[in-house]
């Protein structure tokens, strides 16, 4: 091969180089994507995949599940029953849009009598009481009750404000002889932030702070910086005397509005 044929050689090679070059790129804008929290892969600065960092949730396993305090089950006639889970957790920038959850309730002989499936939400740090009303039980008496998540909760990421959200309480304890309790409760929201369909779990203790009773009420707007009055019934007299009462307010950070 003489000089000419090598140079000739050599150009179509940097022809080829160039193009090759210029293909890779294009190849590359093409491909390249700029990474998201929804990509199904770990970019960016996730520490997970789709997860941590600036992603809106927050990884399994990087949060822990919140802590049940106490399950109880109160008889509300002879044939039907309510359990109550008092719950907290202390993440102050964190909730969960739906949790599931089952609560078992069993009988003296540990004999499981039914249970009970749900969704519910999880707010901000503090605590906070999952209700589930209208169990049917039979004349069975039932002597130990549970709660379990059912599914990993999904942690995502909330503004600090909501921890700091104060509703608060003045309550009335009525006790007519005839027709049972009522409880009446004064809520006063402070935020500035309305809220809408808030449960609102009144809990009775006694002396020993043993919770005797406890009831749950619908409330479909509680706007802020505004009042509003809530009344809880009980079909019967106390069995105790209630010596404290909690009001628990459980406000839905993924629905409220600001003003």
């Amino acid at each position: 091969m003489n000089w000419a044929e090598r140079r000739k050689l050599t150009y179509i090679a940097l022809v080829f180089l160039v193009l090759g070059l210029i293909a890779y790129g294009i190849f590359r804008q093409i491909t390249s994507v700029t990474p998201t929290c929804y990509d199904l892969r770990r970019n960016g600065d996730e520490k997970g995949v789709d997860c941590g960092g600036t992603c809106l949730q927050y990884c399994p396993n990087e949060l822990a599940n919140p802590k049940v305090r106490w399950v109880r089950t109160f008889q509300m006639t002879s044939t039907v029953a309510q359990s109550i889970a008092y719950i907290e957790h202390n993440n102050a920038t964190a909730g969960a849009q739906l949790v599931g959850y089952t609560f078992k309730l069993y009988d003296e002989k540990n004999t499981l009598i039914i249970e009970r499936k749900g969704t519910t939400f999880l707010g901000p740090m503090g605590r906070t009481a999952i209700v589930e009303t209208l169990i049917p039980t039979g004349n069975v008496t039932v002597a130990r009750t549970t709660l379990t998540f059912t599914d990993p909760i999904v942690w995502e990421k909330i503004p600090s404000s909501y921890s700091q959200v104060v509703v608060k309480t003045d309550r009335t304890l009525i006790e007519p002889a005839e027709t049972g309790t009522r409880l009446i409760a004064t809520l006063e929201n402070t935020a500035r932030y309305n809220f809408s369909n808030v449960d609102v779990v009144a809990i009775l203790y006694d002396r020993e702070d043993n919770a005797i009773t406890a009831s749950k009420v619908l409330v479909p707007q509680l706007p802020a910086l505004a009042t509003q009055t809530v009344n809880f019934t009980w079909p019967f007299a106390l069995p105790r005397e209630a010596f404290r009462t909690e009001i628990v307010v459980r406000f839905n950070p993924f629905t409220a509005q600001t003003l």
